[in-house]
Parts: C-alpha cells; structure tokens; sequence
C-alpha cells in the first residue's frame, strides 16, 4: 500500500512539470527602447496546446501599461524621464502561474531620430560697418548670401550629407527653408542631415568684391570671428557643427559685439 501511494505522489509530480513543460510563453516588444512621454506595444504569446485561456495581469516599474482589445497586446507609456523600464506580465492557465519580464531603456527626447535638423542663420543687419583691414576699415553686407562646406545639399529636399569639396549654396530671406520672416535681414538654411559625430565645416559669402582668400572681405571677417565663438574654440581652422542632434547654429548681433567685427583687430 505504501508503495502505491508513493507512485501516485511521484506521478503527480511528474505530471505538473510536463505540464509547465509543454507552455511556449514569449514576451516581447516593438523595440527595446522609446524615447520619454512615447509609447511601444508590447505582445506575450502563449502556447499551450490549446488546454486552458491564459490570464495575464501586467505591471510597469515606471510609464504606465494600457491593455488593448486583443488578450496579450497592451501599449507601454513612457515615464517623462530617462531611464530604464522593467515591465513585467503574471501569467495564469488553469491555476498554474509564471511570470515573464523585459527590460526597456527610455530615451530623451529624439535620441531615436535617425536624422538631426541643423538650422543655419545669419543675422546681417549686424554685417554693417565691419572692420576687415585697414584698407577696407567698414564693409557692409551684400546680398544675397551663400554658404560653403564640407557637406552636400539638395534645396529642395533639405536633405545634407557630411562630405564634400565646399560647394556653394544659396541661403534665404523669403520665408522658405528654415527662414521664419521674410526679408528681415536674418538669412537662414534648413539641412537635415542623417546623425553624424563628425564635424562640418562651413564659412560664408556675399557678393562683396573684396576678396580675402575664398570669401568677401566681410564673410572673412565673420569666419574669423565666429571660429572662435562656435562649440569648438580650440579648432581655429573653420566654424563647425556636429549634426548629431536637432539644433541652431546662429551668428546673432551679441555675437557680433563679442566678436569685436567693427573695430581693428
């Protein structure tokens, strides 16, 4: 007798952990990463042979998790800081439970972006009466104004790509391609560029006759100025930009008195 119910006890045993065994639970996610305040869908597939109708009773450690109309799909709600995410989903089939977790990274803002917008402007009511040499003491801004570097662009796409022999392209005071006022003296140039570490080079230029070097005169002086005033000091060769990211890179009046454009250098 003893014998017997000990093979029913061992039976029972077994019978569980081939149970268990012959559940497929998968829980995965649209991406392993979001940006803060986006959301992903997430989805757990159960296959259990068709023997039971799994609950699921999920949980976040930040964001939040919507259920959808489909058993096993919800949407995870990024928190509005980065970090990381663990979110986790309990699963019951006939009394038997398990639970699955994965881990999400939240992003800042646009860290997802596979392209960073680089508005360019100029502010050439400031490029009036500007110092070059002794000889040209006060030149003033002629437009229309062009840009130069080490990119490539195409106006009617907006789209840049880093590289390439200083073409020279047209910027825009009409209200067109970045420019947010029309004939206000700011010109302007919108270029999406796909992210890059890498530096761009760029410099200006204006039908000024005066020529230093590869620019006018006044364009020259700028460039000498403003090498100095970009995000890299330490770099006296060209302005530059790193197109990892949304930004604006200006020369605005401030920028002018601090680069001291008017007085002898």
């Amino acid at each position: 007798m003893k014998k017997f119910v000990f093979f029913l006890a061992l039976s029972a045993s077994v019978c569980t952990i081939s149970l268990w065994a012959e559940k497929s639970i998968e829980l995965s996610a649209s991406s392993l990463e979001v940006e803060i305040g986006a959301s992903l869908e997430l989805s757990c597939r159960v296959d259990d042979g068709g023997k039971g109708f799994p609950q699921f009773k999920w949980s976040s450690t930040s964001g939040s998790v919507t259920e959808t109309d489909v058993a096993g799909e919800v949407d995870f709600h990024a928190p509005l800081h980065s970090g990381t995410a663990v979110i986790s989903v309990d699963v019951a089939i006939n009394g038997e439970n398990t639970t699955k977790t994965i881990e999400v990274a939240i992003l800042p803002e646009g860290a997802l972006k596979k392209t960073a917008d680089i508005l360019i402007t100029v502010d050439t009511n400031t490029l009036e009466n500007v110092w070059v040499n002794d000889s040209y003491p006060s030149e003033s801004f002629k437009g229309p104004l062009s840009i130069k570097g080490t990119f490539r662009y195409d106006p009617d796409s907006e789209l840049a790509f880093a590289g390439g022999n200083w073409p020279l392209y047209d910027m825009f005071d009409d209200g067109t391609h970045g420019d947010r006022e029309a004939n206000d003296g700011i010109w302007s140039i919108l270029m999406k560029f796909e992210k890059t570490d890498a530096k761009v080079y760029f410099a200006l230029d204006d039908i000024n006759t005066y020529r230093v070097q590869y620019e006018s005169g006044l364009a020259w002086a700028i460039k000498m100025a403003w090498i100095e005033l970009d995000d890299f000091p330490d770099d006296h060769t060209e302005v530059a930009f790193i197109p990892d990211r949304d930004k604006i890179v200006s020369w605005t009046a401030e920028m002018a008195e601090e680069g001291g454009i008017y007085e002898a250098r």
